[in-house]
């Protein structure tokens, strides 16, 4: 069973991981545009919220807590993403 989640947390660090490459690599490709910076971005933060929230939904570890750290994470993200870049 240990090993099962194991490899279900690698498999999900990979996609995370994969998709925020990806994202930054974007980001370096469109520096004269911090608008597009931005919305890039900001498709990663939530990214990263939805499947971290939809993660522990199916791990039944979802709690408020959980969520409104998440949430808050992301919030914070935003509002100093929004400072750097725009």
């Amino acid at each position: 069973m240990k090993k099962v989640l194991l490899q279900l947390h690698r498999y999900n660090f990979f996609i995370i991981f994969g998709f925020a490459l990806a994202t930054m690599f974007a980001v370096l490709n469109v520096t004269t545009l911090p608008q597009v910076q931005f919305l890039l971005i900001m498709s990663l933060i939530f990214f990263y919220l939805s499947w971290a929230l939809i993660y522990h939904f199916l791990d039944k570890s979802l709690s408020l807590e959980v969520m409104l750290e998440y949430i808050l994470t992301a919030l914070l993200s935003i509002v100093v993403l929004y400072g750097v870049l725009l």
